[in-house]
């Protein structure tokens, strides 16, 4: 059974030789060189190869990683792990010099927005079509049926206002003007829905994934950054309406979580995401009760998860790694829609050791599972 096909049997609920495992988060450039056979050229990691993306693909491949949702290039060797949670980088600077204050987000660019109908008006469907359809068997083809490529679903991004609006000015914004910000996401989610109707007639025609994941980052180590009552008014009904193409086409769509999701589980599953990935345990997230939960539908949730970045795979040891990837399998119990998964990105000084040793027993212990 190849990568490919084991990713799908158990995305699909279907029996498998063995629990299909998740590469292409790891920013270690000597496991990457080690993996691939390939040998760094240069010093500067981002270009440590002449094709780092074919290098970091043939390492997955080699190690025996079965399904990718995207490839980390590695940007810096020193890149390193803060115990007990995953920092986002950049999230306190203000990119834009125009935005000062709460008011300048709305005043200076909400307002300035064109009403969401008028990007119908401008959307070029055809094009969008056929970008899609060539760049996703261009992805596949790198993995042949070695891996499986998932592709991104559009939804309103929450945390992208972080780097341009500036991180007290966009959260400020939320609370002190919500029904502006309410129209804020609604644009986005207009926008979104429109890619994602591209996807759902590309992926039902060309007869490519049916599963896709999305999701921005809403929460840190402590909880949702604005309350969930908050999120459930102004934000999740776009997300909900971007994503309705690709369920009424059948596909599959999964939500990333990040930090302390807990508090909107309920709204997540409302919105009838078919799946959940990544759960930093350390938070407080149950992953146990993860594993055991069922979507709108009824249907047992697809889970991707849940190997520590930040505290197993950097700090423990050979062994520590072996339990934990025999603690994450032993919670499928042997249920399907599963898929052994890291946390988040682990960076530059997660061990090399840890890492094939993980890929190995994982392989191991999966079988048959």
């Amino acid at each position: 059974m190849n990568g490919k096909e084991r990713a799908l049997r158990a995305l699909n609920f279907e029996e498998t030789d063995h629990i299909p495992i998740q590469g292409g988060w790891f920013k270690n450039p000597k496991f990457l060189e080690m993996a691939s056979g390939i040998k760094m050229k240069y010093g500067f990691m981002m270009n440590a190869w002449e094709n780092p993306m074919r290098a970091i693909t043939r390492a997955y491949i080699n190690v025996g990683a079965d399904i990718t949702w995207s490839l980390v290039i590695p940007e810096s060797q020193e890149e390193k792990t803060d115990r007990g949670c995953v920092m986002i980088d950049g999230l306190n600077i203000n990119r834009d010099p125009r935005f000062n204050s709460p008011d300048d987000v709305v005043t200076k660019y909400v307002d300035m927005l064109p009403e969401p109908g008028e990007l119908r008006d401008s959307f070029d469907f055809e094009a969008e079509y056929n970008r899609f359809v060539h760049d996703t068997n261009i992805t596949q083809g790198e993995y042949g049926d070695a891996m499986l490529w998932l592709n991104s679903a559009h939804v309103p991004g929450f945390h992208g206002g972080f780097s341009r609006f500036g991180y007290s000015n966009y959260l400020g914004a939320i609370i002190k003007h919500r029904k502006a910000m309410r129209r804020y996401y609604e644009y986005q989610g207009e926008g979104c829905r429109l890619y994602n109707e591209v996807i759902a007639k590309a992926t039902v025609e060309e007869d490519l994934t049916p599963f896709l994941i999305s999701g921005s980052d809403t929460c840190d180590n402590h909880g949702p950054m604005v309350s969930p009552k908050i999120l459930d008014e102004i934000y999740f009904p776009y997300v909900k309406n971007s994503i309705e193409p690709l369920q009424i086409a059948g596909i599959k769509v999964i939500w990333h979580c990040d930090g302390n999701v807990t508090p909107i589980l309920g709204s997540i599953i409302d919105i009838g995401y078919d799946g959940l990935q990544g759960f930093q345990e350390e938070t407080g997230v149950d992953f146990p009760r993860i594993m055991s939960m069922k979507g709108k539908s009824g249907r047992p949730l697809i889970v991707f998860g849940s190997m520590s970045v930040t505290t197993t795979l950097p700090f423990g040891t050979v062994e520590d790694v072996k339990e934990d990837v025999e603690r994450c399998i032993d919670l499928a119990d042997g249920r399907g829609g599963f898929v052994l998964w890291l946390s988040n990105v682990a960076q530059a000084d997660v061990p090399v050791e840890n890492i094939f040793a993980m890929y190995e027993h994982a392989k191991k212990y999966g079988t048959d599972k």
